[in-house]
């Protein structure tokens, strides 16, 4: 009798189971927001999102840029780098809103994704982006240090500033590696995406 209960008990908790696992099938905008809960607000709208595949050897990356983020990037109708935050995506195109003091105003500017020539991305690597400040400073201070002290009546030694150099150039690699570009063409694409 008590195996049959437990038998019993089994049969109706997993049929139980197998329903609810039919009515949680999740749509795109659901395993989107499960894979990051921030991307909530963004899809409140039409689900409409930049999207910039970076092809390497192997694999593919996409970086998402939603209505409310900032986005740095070179235009071909501009000189230098525009940075400013999202405020409207199209099928074509997307803008972006500068305050105009002059006329106390709002200006939108539509820029169509043709028109975008680079893409400057900002990504937080733990000890590399702690590096793009910290070895400038630890280049310049064995520098100084190798100036100040005094050895044999010799003031400084030429090899010290090199490594002083050398330690504060890689503060310049911990840069390029925190902050890629990319140039749009063939193996970097822009392109609007819906999620459905």
């Amino acid at each position: 009798m008590k195996y049959l209960l437990t038998i019993g008990l089994f049969i109706i908790l997993s049929s139980a189971h197998q329903l609810i696992a039919q009515e949680i099938t999740l749509d795109s905008k659901s395993l989107l927001i499960r894979q990051n809960p921030a991307f909530k607000a963004y899809l409140q709208g039409d689900g409409r999102f930049l999207a910039l595949d970076t092809y390497r050897l192997g694999f593919i990356k996409r970086n998402r840029f939603f209505v409310g983020d900032q986005l740095t990037f070179k235009s071909r109708n501009e000189r230098g780098k525009i940075r400013e935050k999202i405020t409207a995506i199209t099928d074509s195109s997307f803008s972006y809103s500068t305050f105009n003091e002059i006329i106390n105003e709002f200006q939108h500017t539509e820029i169509p994704l043709r028109n975008v020539r680079k893409i400057r991305l900002s990504r937080r690597i733990p000890w590399v982006s702690q590096g793009t400040l910290a070895f400038p400073i630890a280049g310049l201070m064995f520098s100084i240090t190798d100036l100040l002290s005094v050895r044999d009546g010799q003031f400084r030694d030429p090899k010290a500033i090199l490594i002083g150099g050398g330690i504060a150039s890689l503060g310049l690699v911990c840069w390029k590696l925190s902050h890629p570009s990319y140039r749009l063409g063939k193996r970097h694409r822009l392109r609007v995406l819906r999620v459905q």
